[in-house]
């Protein structure tokens, strides 16, 4: 499988945010950076396997489940996306 383009990181959280917002039925703007998917948010774990579910999918970056429990808000998740991204794109 090949990629036409490399992603970036602030695409990533461009994309990785319009999933969130998504699956978590969030208003525009209401997503931010540190909030907390459960806390501030009313999300679950089922949510964010969903979340990751879609990322694998429209993305193509395989976050391991072992580390969900640490991706509590948007800015934990991208960067497990861009680490992840970039060890797929070297192994």
């Amino acid at each position: 499988m090949t990629q036409q383009t490399v992603a970036t990181a602030a695409d990533y959280h461009e994309q990785v945010g319009r999933i969130v917002v998504e699956e978590l039925e969030l208003e525009d703007g209401e997503l931010t950076d540190n909030g907390h998917f459960i806390d501030d948010y009313d999300s679950d774990s089922l949510s964010l396997i969903t979340v990751v579910s879609r990322i694998e999918k429209e993305l193509g970056v395989t976050i391991p489940k072992t580390e969900l429990g640490e991706l509590v808000n948007l800015r934990l998740l991208v960067d497990a996306v861009v680490q992840h991204a970039g060890e797929s794109a070297h192994g």
